[in-house]
């Protein structure tokens, strides 16, 4: 595999423009690459040049290679309803079950997993071969190949055709195999025929048992929303399914939410409208340019095919709010203003500095603010007119609040007072700077329906991969962290749905063994501080006997915690050499492709056709039972294809050798890789130290890296910098000045009170900042935030995740109003000329 399959089709990759990366493993009969593209090559063009090339180098290939199977990596935004299947029922009713999913409107594919798969295996007695009236392995193995089972008659066609296969599987014990005296012999006398059912290796197990059933997938958010309404009908009449599983369930609870709050504000406005001097024409000219603006954002999001998560839900009810409580000013010269604010934002953006999605959010502040702006001047001439009196029985601004006297009454301040306030001014404004300096990650909780992660290098054999996940499930459900658990296992990774009962959110999915694998939460991407060394050389051999020495050595290194072979150690093996000179000693004709070929078929099975059993495409696979001991190995004869058995102990030399499990390759580079785990490593004086240790040796380090790409983290203090930039007028310096100190106020109390949610920041200063701009000076009154106030205590009650978001983004609007009404508004010293 490794000179005739992995080699050649590593060259033909590396001709192909478009590739990032190349890693190949070469195991006993199979062989594995993995592509990694660069941004922007689409993957169809790519598969089509492949099989160009292949066709074009068919000739380096041997003869019974096949063109790989392409596989697509798989993304981690997937939108899924899992099925499963409670009790046993007809394979009729499960196809149609199958093809009813395939109507519904935003399916995009299904696959159906089984608990358990059935193969036939042919199972040959080696030793029962040995005498020479018997045919060898390879002569039994094309037999079965190539048999013909009659003719069947294809009655759409009138045509007849040979048949490969029998029509039942007991009838492979009647197959008839080549004697060497011509007798006819059946495969019964020789082995045995039986179908055996085997756990199946890439299937779901549900809370640890084995389980049938279906994973469907949804286009998009919206699509899986009416895909889920739409399997709970249909399966109405299917008794032996039930829905398990929804991905994005704790989403769709969240939408159900925000529409009870963003309808709530309608009546907010409507019977609280002379708080904020609203009539009934001008209340509905406004809604109406709102909804209409709305409508156009959702068809914009659509088209461009982007998500709406939570922030988004956020701005849909705060300028709903804001622009129909608060006068505001003309866009033209505010806009002018601006400019240099947008290019000093976009700048950090670049820099990485603030996060490239509060761009999209800073686009939508500036859609709905000149969208709505403009749509309410475009109906006014039309709705004004043909509005009549409505009959609305708006409350009255005294109902619930007194009437307030905004001038504040003068009084003395002390000069402890002024101290006292000077003092908690400071602390508070060290605190919020030493705060917005850290970094934080742009992550929001995903509630307790999950999705995660178990991924390993690629140089971890298949076996290793399946061990450490069983075992990182057993973790999860002996700590007894969710009511549901579901894994699906990969070749590479493992996928985990899980929904987390009350001690699972408490403690989170937290110190689970995963040796070289690396479990994270779909969606929060959080990475610890775990890094992979990769050793390179193009002998196996010296990689190991380099690198296990290096192990105790950094086992004791300060900071690590663990150390964990990436790779297979070697096994026991043996190496045959056979003189071409033996060869014309022999009367009988010695072949060495008819031996190597009878070692393979003995060693290791094969699968040697397929065939419908059960109305199910069944393995056919031939097995021959031997023991696989070295030492008796030696003394075992070969059958070669005349019949004969031969020993070749006496002609044939046999070492001792060490046989690599796998053969890993990165961009050409043979190599071995160790994941190194541990807190506060100095990784710098590590890979010195290494150097350092192999430096008179044939292996060299060739790299350090994560164990997964890191996580980007940010600073709220560059958000600051740019808010001070876009707040700054030369006429109101001090305003200005203190507006930006405000958000900084703001920051302390969301990570002291709300948690540090940098996206739900963002979400909510950004919309703050352009309403400072775009608000007539001393334009609030205290009675305009009762709106927001029910809004707040109705969001207070409401469950989950998504209800802490709008709680949380509501309570830092509200303290925010607060704080600018009694420092700002109330303020002598801050009554200025107005900037514009």
């Amino acid at each position: 595999m490794e000179e005739k399959i992995t080699k050649p089709w590593e060259q033909i990759l590396k001709s192909i423009s478009g590739y990032k990366k190349i890693e190949s493993i070469s195991e006993v009969g199979s062989s594995l690459i993995h592509l990694e593209l660069e941004e922007g090559i689409e993957t169809q063009n790519i598969i089509q040049t492949i099989r160009n090339e292949y066709l074009l180098q068919r000739q380096r290939f041997p003869e019974d290679s096949f063109f790989p199977r392409i596989k697509p990596g798989k993304s981690e935004d997937t939108y899924i309803v899992i099925l499963q299947k409670i009790k046993a029922g007809s394979e009729k009713n499960s196809k149609e079950l199958e093809q009813k999913i395939r109507n519904i409107p935003g399916f995009e594919s299904l696959v159906h997993y089984s608990n358990k798969e059935k193969e036939i295996l042919i199972q040959i007695h080696s030793d029962w071969i040995q005498t020479l009236e018997f045919p060898s392995l390879s002569q039994i193995f094309s037999t079965i190949r190539n048999y013909s089972w009659g003719f069947s008659l294809d009655q759409s066609g009138g045509a007849w055709f040979p048949k490969d296969i029998p029509i039942q599987s007991v009838n492979w014990s009647k197959l008839g195999i080549p004697s060497r005296f011509g007798e006819g012999l059946l495969l019964s006398s020789v082995g045995k025929v039986s179908l055996e059912e085997r756990a199946v290796r890439h299937g779901t197990r549900i809370n640890g048992l084995s389980s049938e059933t279906m994973i469907v997938k949804a286009e998009s958010n919206t699509s899986l929303h009416l895909l889920a309404n739409e399997l709970k009908k249909i399966l109405l009449d299917y008794g032996d399914w039930i829905f398990l599983y929804n991905s994005h369930q704790e989403f769709n609870n969240d939408l159900f939410r925000f529409l009870v709050i963003f309808f709530s504000l309608d009546l907010g406005l409507i019977f609280f409208a002379s708080y904020f001097m609203k009539g009934e024409k001008e209340l509905v000219i406004y809604l109406t340019a709102y909804y209409t603006s709305l409508l156009i954002f959702l068809g914009i999001c659509c088209i461009i095919s982007y998500p709406i998560g939570k922030p988004i839900l956020f701005l849909f009810t705060y300028w709903k709010y804001f622009l129909a409580v608060f006068p505001i000013k003309k866009i033209g010269r505010w806009m002018q203003k601006c400019i240099f604010s947008f290019f000093v934002f976009f700048l950090f953006v670049y820099w990485n500095w603030i996060p490239k999605s509060f761009c999209f959010i800073l686009v939508c502040n500036l859609y709905f603010l000149v969208s709505i702006s403009f749509l309410k001047i475009l109906f006014d001439p039309f709705l004004s007119d043909s509005i009549s009196n409505l009959g609305f029985r708006f409350l009255d601004s005294n109902f619930f609040l007194p009437q307030i006297n905004i001038g504040q009454s003068k009084q003395s301040k002390t000069f402890i007072h002024w101290l006292m306030v000077l003092v908690f001014f400071l602390i508070g404004f060290v605190s919020s700077i030493h705060s917005s300096l850290s970094f934080y990650p742009l992550t929001i909780s995903n509630g307790t329906i999950q999705m995660g992660r178990l991924e390993f290098p690629t140089s971890i054999p298949e076996e290793e991969s399946l061990r450490i996940t069983k075992q990182v499930e057993d973790t999860i459900l002996n700590r007894k962290l969710t009511d549901l658990l579901v894994v699906k296992q990969n070749s590479s990774n493992a996928d985990f749905y899980f929904d987390l009962n009350e001690l699972g959110v408490r403690s989170g999915l937290n110190d689970l063994p995963t040796e070289s694998g690396y479990f994270h939460i779909l969606g929060e991407s959080q990475t610890n501080s775990d890094r992979i060394l990769r050793f390179s050389n193009a002998d196996t051999e010296a990689l190991e006997k380099s690198i296990l020495p290096l192990i105790p050595w950094l086992r004791n290194f300060e900071g690590v915690s663990d150390v964990v072979l990436c790779f297979q150690p070697s096994t026991e093996g043996l190496e045959l050499h056979s003189p071409g000179k033996f060869r014309s000693l022999f009367s009988y004709d010695y072949d060495t492709a008819d031996s190597v070929r009878e070692r393979s078929l003995d060693l290791q099975s094969a699968i040697v056709g397929k065939m419908l059993v059960d109305k199910k495409l069944t393995d056919i696979r031939f097995y021959v039972k031997q023991n696989k001991q070295v030492e008796r190995y030696i003394d075992k004869p070969i059958k070669l294809t005349t019949g004969i058995p031969l020993f070749d102990k006496s002609i044939s030399e046999y070492k001792n050798i060490k046989t690599p499990g796998r053969i890993y390759h990165k961009n050409g580079d043979t190599s071995l890789e160790v994941l190194v785990k541990g807190k506060n490593i100095q990784w710098d004086d590590l890979e010195s130290n290494i150097n350092n240790f192999l430096n008179k040796g044939p292996v060299k380090l060739s790299e350090i890296l994560p164990q997964r790409d890191a996580e980007t983290k940010y600073r709220p203090f560059f958000l600051f910098l740019w808010i001070t930039s876009l707040l700054y007028r030369k006429k109101e310096k001090v305003r200005s000045f203190v507006s930006s100190i405000l958000f900084l106020f703001l920051w302390r109390l969301q990570v002291s009170f709300v948690g540090a949610e940098y996206l739900l920041f963002g979400a909510v200063v950004l919309p703050l900042a352009f309403s400072i701009l775009w608000v007539r000076s001393h334009s609030f009154d205290p009675k305009t935030i009762v709106p927001l106030i029910l809004l707040f205590f109705v969001a207070y009650f409401f469950p989950g995740e998504g209800g802490k978001f709008f709680f949380g983004g509501l309570f830092l609007v509200l303290i925010f109003f607060l704080l600018q009404y009694k420092i700002i508004h109330r303020g002598d010293f801050f009554k200025t000329k107005p900037a514009f």
